[in-house]
C-alpha cells in the first residue's frame, strides 16, 4: 500500500525500525528474564539442599536427615509450589524424602518431569564426620516452576512496560519533531494558494530548512521566466499594434475610396493598391511574430 503523505512516510520509517528493534529487544528480555528466574530458582534450591545437608548429622551411630522448616519455606512465594527432596548415602540408601525422585548432575540444575509436573531440581554432596562410607550424602532438592514462570512473566511484562512507554513517547516525539519540521512547506503551501497574493510573486518563507531553500529557489526562477514570457508578449502586441495602426489606416482610407469612386479605371486602380497594402500588411505581421 502506498502513503501519499510525506508526515506518514517519515512516521513510518522512523517507527517500523524502532518497532523491529523493539521486538528484538523483547525477545532478549524474555530471554534475560528467563536466565535470572532459572538464577534465583537454582540459588535457592542450591540454599534450600544446603539448609538440609547441614542437619544431617550422626546420633547415636546413625546418621539422622532432619528436614528443616526453611528449608521448604524459602519457597513459599505465594505461587503455591510444591517441593520435593531426597536425601541418601553414598552407597544409595535412601534416608528421608522421595525414593523415585529425580537426582541432577553435579555440574547444575535440571528440568524433569516428575508426577505429571515440571520441576527444577539441583542435587548437593555434602560430607558428614563420622558417617564412614555413607559419606558423602546427596541431597537432591525440586521445586514446581509456577513461581518460576511467574516470575519470568513479571520480569518481562516489566520490560514490554517499559518498550511500550518508550515506543509511545519516541512516536509523540516524531510527531512534533515532523510538524515542527514540515512547517515551512506548510507556510510555503499557503503562501502559494494565498488570496493576497500576486501568482508571479516572488516565495519568500522565513526559517525554512536548507532542504527546502532550493525548491523556493525554483519556483521564484520558474516564475521569473514566466514573468519574463509575459512581458515578452506584451512588448509584441504592443509593437504589433504600432506597426499595424498605420497600413491599417492606409486600407481603410483606400478602401473609403474605393467605395466612393465611380470610374471603372481609378476603381480598379485603387482596389490594386489596396491588395498592395494588405500584402505588406501580411508582410509586417510576419516580421511581428513572436519566436
Amino acid at each position: 500500500m502506498k502513503i501519499s503523505s510525506l508526515r506518514l512516510q517519515l512516521l513510518a520509517w522512523v517507527v517500523l525500525p524502532l518497532t523491529a528493534l523493539v521486538t528484538v529487544n523483547l525477545w532478549t528480555s524474555q530471554r534475560n528474564a528467563l536466565a535470572t528466574a532459572d538464577l534465583v530458582t537454582d540459588r535457592m534450591l542450591v540454599g534450600s539442599a544446603r539448609a538440609i545437608a547441614e542437619r544431617v548429622a550422626m546420633a547415636e551411630g546413625v546418621l539422622d536427615a532432619t528436614i528443616p522448616p526453611a528449608a521448604i519455606e524459602m519457597f513459599d512465594t505465594g505461587d503455591r509450589d510444591s517441593v520435593y527432596y531426597r536425601v541418601e548415602t553414598a552407597n544409595g540408601r535412601l534416608l528421608t524424602g522421595y525414593p523415585d525422585l529425580p537426582q541432577a548432575s553435579q555440574s547444575g540444575s535440571i528440568e524433569a518431569s516428575y508426577r505429571d509436573r515440571r520441576l527444577r531440581l539441583t542435587t548437593l554432596s555434602h560430607a558428614v564426620i563420622g558417617a564412614g562410607t555413607d559419606s558423602p550424602i546427596r541431597v537432591t532438592v525440586g521445586v514446581t516452576l509456577a513461581g518460576h514462570d511467574a516470575m519470568v512473566q513479571r520480569l518481562w511484562f516489566s520490560a514490554f512496560a517499559q518498550q511500550l512507554a518508550l515506543v509511545a513517547i519516541a512516536g509523540l516525539f516524531v510527531l512534533l519533531g515532523l510538524r515542527r519540521g514540515l512547517a515551512p512547506l506548510m507556510r510555503l503551501r499557503d503562501t502559494v494558494r494565498s488570496p493576497d497574493r500576486s501568482d508571479l510573486d516572488p516565495v519568500e518563507v522565513p526559517g525554512a530548512q536548507s532542504e527546502i531553500r532550493p525548491l523556493i529557489d525554483a519556483l521564484n526562477a520558474y516564475m521569473e521566466r514566466v514573468r519574463a514570457q509575459m512581458a515578452a508578449q506584451r512588448r509584441f502586441i504592443a509593437n504589433a499594434a504600432h506597426q499595424l495602426r498605420t497600413p491599417l489606416a492606409l486600407m481603410s482610407t483606400q478602401a473609403s475610396y474605393v467605395l466612393r469612386e465611380s470610374a471603372a479605371d481609378r476603381r480598379e486602380e485603387a482596389l490594386v493598391a489596396l491588395q498592395a497594402g494588405s500584402g505588406r500588411l501580411a508582410c509586417s505581421a510576419a516580421r511581428c511574430r513572436p519566436g
